[in-house]
């Protein structure tokens, strides 16, 4: 059996995320400092500019915090940031000075600001780190590269002809040598390290980019070191991979088994049941604080992928915010935005189509979706459990149900065929008395349970979402209270 961490924050078990790329998302000219970068016109197409990671738009710290009452008003409470270190691309990812604001996002006062206000809001702060490799120009590297006998040198892996390490190939990015003890204590380890210096600017956790990179004993280093001190501080990790394992040292893991379970079952190369079996291996050992996402920076957009089958996108898009895990929206995906690989799903948003009839149905059901998360307890701290479906190869049910409060429960039917079907499930759950009703949450129609058993009716391709409501009984209630 896995055992997770026990002093995991708790908020971590409500968060309900959306992703930014700052230099993409919103600029605010007051906010711009050129620093000398030629920017993109805003509208411009990414990548038409032929310059590669250096093709910035501006996209800056005040700009954001122009648009965080339309991000509260989605009904999500936590940002992931990614980079905001100084580096000389616009994702950040390749950071020369681990402590520096890069000066086109803003200065402190900004930064300053973007917490208090996203504080406000009940919003919390994830900053996005990249401690496996930083940029070539890094002054650490340069130091390392011309000079053998420097101490630099034996933070970097060299060969006999002067060769280096560096991530998946890329020349640009040398990776750091994170068993050198001098680097962990400057990094994670020391009391003025890098983690603690942005967690002191008012952050409320950290996204570890690449932490497979990182190897398993490093994240549990770095949470052993940040837990004492920041104990509210949520470490999350990037991992491509099957990420549970690694929820024995992380917080909460960002991994892609979601995500391409899903494309796996549109694509035809698994089946409905299979899929289910997926999740079932995720989230069966109590596994729940893995990210769930449809679209990311480093994935085409999934307007782009599933955008004329508005059916598979609708039932994806409620699994996200049904199953166990943490959901996470990518900014523009409320504006239906299309984009297939990097750089074209990483274009800057059309605000203006925030007050257009064609958006609004994809805002109402985001809004909808985090609301029904958010009045759930048991899509975020109950148990979880697939249904028996045999005798329907193409339907994918499941149920959440709160132990502490047994009429709070939530049962998802996805019929994935294109014929209607009315298949009678077990649900097996010991408070799901005969005569009991069950309303369809985006419909409002009701179905009556029979022994632990129901039968719903399922349109083509729809992913019905049920709850229990005890009002079906004239001054009764299936559900008693009594104090022992």
């Amino acid at each position: 059996m896995t055992h997770y961490r026990k002093d995991t924050p708790q908020w971590l078990n409500e968060a309900i995320f959306y992703q930014i790329m700052p230099d993409r998302f919103a600029r605010e000219t007051a906010g711009s400092q050129n620093a000398d970068r030629e920017l993109m016109k805003w509208d411009a197409r990414p990548g038409s500019s032929g310059r590669g990671g250096t093709e910035f738009y501006g996209g800056n710290l005040q700009g954001i915090c122009a648009q965080l009452d339309h991000i509260a008003a989605l009904g999500v409470n936590a940002i992931l940031l990614t980079p905001i270190n100084r580096a000389p691309s616009y994702h950040r990812y390749d950071a020369v000075d681990f402590c520096a604001l890069d000066p086109l996002l803003g200065d402190w006062k900004d930064l300053e600001r973007l917490v208090s206000e996203a504080h406000k809001r009940g919003l919390k702060l994830v900053f996005d780190i990249a401690l496996n490799h930083v940029s070539v120009e890094h002054p650490w590297f340069q130091k390392a590269l011309k000079d053998p006998k420097s101490k630099e040198r034996s933070w970097f892996k060299f060969d006999k002809k002067g060769n280096y390490q560096c991530w998946w190939g890329y020349h640009t990015l040398p990776e750091l040598q994170l068993n050198n003890p001098e680097l962990q204590q400057m990094l994670f380890l020391g009391k003025s390290n890098v983690l603690a210096f942005w967690l002191d600017k008012g952050f409320d956790g950290i996204r570890l980019d690449c932490a497979n990179d990182l190897t398993h004993e490093t994240c549990d280093q770095i949470v052993e070191s940040i837990r004492p001190r920041y104990p509210q501080a949520a470490i999350i990790g990037e991992l491509c991979t099957y990420s549970v394992p690694w929820l024995r040292v992380l917080d909460a893991t960002q991994s892609y088994f979601f995500t391409d379970s899903l494309k796996a079952l549109k694509s035809g190369s698994i089946t409905t049941r299979q899929c289910l079996a997926n999740m079932q291996i995720a989230y069966s050992a109590g596994a729940h604080r893995q990210f769930q996402m449809l679209s990311s920076h480093d994935i085409p957009r999934i307007h782009s992928e599933w955008g004329r089958a508005t059916a598979f996108l609708r039932a994806a898009r409620r699994l996200q915010f049904t199953l166990p895990g943490i959901p996470m929206l990518y900014y523009g995906e409320e504006l239906a935005m299309r984009g297939r690989s990097d750089p074209e799903n990483r274009a800057t948003p059309e605000w203006n189509k925030l007050d257009q009839a064609e958006t609004a149905a994809d805002i109402e059901e985001l809004r909808k979706l985090t609301e029904l998360r958010r009045k759930s307890p048991e899509l975020t701290r109950g148990t979880w459990q697939p249904i028996f479906t045999d005798g329907h190869p193409d339907l994918f049910a499941f149920f959440c149900a709160s132990p502490e409060d047994p009429h709070n429960l939530t049962l998802v039917t996805w019929n994935n065929s294109r014929a209607k079907k009315q298949p009678t499930l077990t649900v097996p759950w010991g408070w799901l008395f005969s005569e009991l009703q069950l309303e369809e949450v985006f419909t409002g129609r009701r179905i009556t349970t029979v022994a632990g058993m129901v039968t719903p009716t399922l349109e083509p391709n729809e992913c019905a979402v049920w709850q229990v409501k005890d009002d079906s009984k004239r001054n009764y209630s299936f559900f008693k209270k009594r104090s022992r």
